[in-house]
């Protein structure tokens, strides 16, 4: 079993406090363990730290789950660096905090799109890329692309999640677009009416699917009509619908409307749900059972992308941006046709790219 890793989530140096997260199995064993006492599940509670006998700080402990801990110190980086080396020696993996830093990660993560993302780019500061790539020298070919394609896999998930998914909810006229739009973005930002063709235009927001930030794009509902303005909304529907990542087509229970063929990635939602017969795993209605109707999107949105609950692994190394997807991308293509000097080079590319 490996072991938990405490890392600093707040930034290095000295403040006002500083917050240690320890993460991943027997984390909160671990703290409870390195305190002495014992914390439940969900309690924050004052707790003093001692080190060899020593009282050195006064700190709050919060026990989120098994897996996931935090200590607030006072933010002092001797103190800091002198709780890590202590948890270290308990059998705890520790980042020390004048471990060097992966300076392009560092960069995007002033605009992490969500909590994800911003834990994600932590953890490649923090070297986690790095460390993988480093581990690859001592492997064969075949060792290194087994290895390399489980980090596509992780670098395809963390990318939805460091860089929002565009989504076009599509449809025919009055199969409730914008009532959905209005319900994931939180607030009334589209006008809805029951007469067909309110919406005339394209209106784009960031939201979340349950923990997943996307780019959501309400359109104009799809209908023959010889109104200029929104015949030019539909039109621009359609465009929208072509280069959007997913397309949620909404089509009413009680008046089912296919989506059109060749769209990249879809799925169909029966809306009104209450008002005609539906397939109940694939149905929603926002005015009888909104909640319902949030965590069947979320569910559709994870199944188109065949994404997990959560992008985060703890400690774990993705590609964090293009150019490093784009680089493992070329090294499993190399690795495919046994081109070791050229997968050699390449390796080396990924390397630079994660410092």
């Amino acid at each position: 079993m490996s072991r938990p890793v405490a890392r600093e989530l707040s930034p290095r140096g000295a403040g006002g406090v500083s917050v240690l997260e320890i993460a991943g199995d027997g984390a909160s064993a671990a703290l409870q363990n390195f305190l002495g006492r014992r914390l439940a599940v969900g309690e924050l509670r004052l707790v003093r730290v001692e080190l060899e006998g020593e009282l050195v700080d006064e700190a709050l402990a919060w026990c989120e789950s098994d897996a996931r801990v935090e200590l607030h110190l006072h933010g002092s980086v001797p103190l800091v660096r002198r709780v890590l080396q202590a948890l270290d020696a308990a059998g705890v993996a520790a980042h020390d905090t004048e471990l060097p830093k992966c300076a392009s990660a560092e960069e995007l993560l002033a605009n992490a799109a969500c909590e994800d993302a911003a834990r994600i780019l932590l953890d490649q500061v923090e070297g986690a890329f790095e460390r993988e790539l480093a581990s690859w020298d001592t492997l064969s070919l075949a060792e290194i692309e087994t290895r390399a394609r489980a980090l596509a896999r992780r670098s395809a998930v963390a990318r939805l999640a460091l860089e929002p998914a565009r989504v076009v909810l599509a449809g025919p006229v009055n199969a409730g677009k914008s009532t959905l739009f209005n319900l994931l973005h939180g607030r009334e930002r589209v006008v809805t009416s029951a007469q067909a063709g309110t919406t005339r235009d394209a209106v784009l927001e960031r939201v979340r699917l349950g923990a997943w930030p996307v780019e959501l794009v309400d359109t104009a509902g799809e209908r023959e009509g010889d109104d200029g303005l929104e015949r030019r909304g539909i039109e621009l529907a359609r465009e929208l619908r072509t280069t959007a990542e997913l397309v949620l087509w909404l089509s009413p229970a009680d008046a089912p409307v296919p989506p059109p063929p060749g769209l990249p990635r879809v799925v169909t939602l029966h809306s009104r749900s209450d008002l005609g017969s539906h397939d109940a795993q694939e149905s929603i209605s926002v005015v009888r059972d909104p909640q319902a109707a949030l965590a069947a999107v979320e569910r559709a949105f994870r199944r188109a992308f065949d994404l997990p609950l959560r992008a985060w692994e703890p400690g774990a190394a993705v590609a964090f941006d293009a150019a490093g997807r784009t680089a493992l991308d070329e090294l499993l293509e190399r690795l495919a046709r046994r081109d070791e000097p050229g997968s050699r080079a390449v390796l080396a590319q990924l390397r630079s790219l994660a410092r």
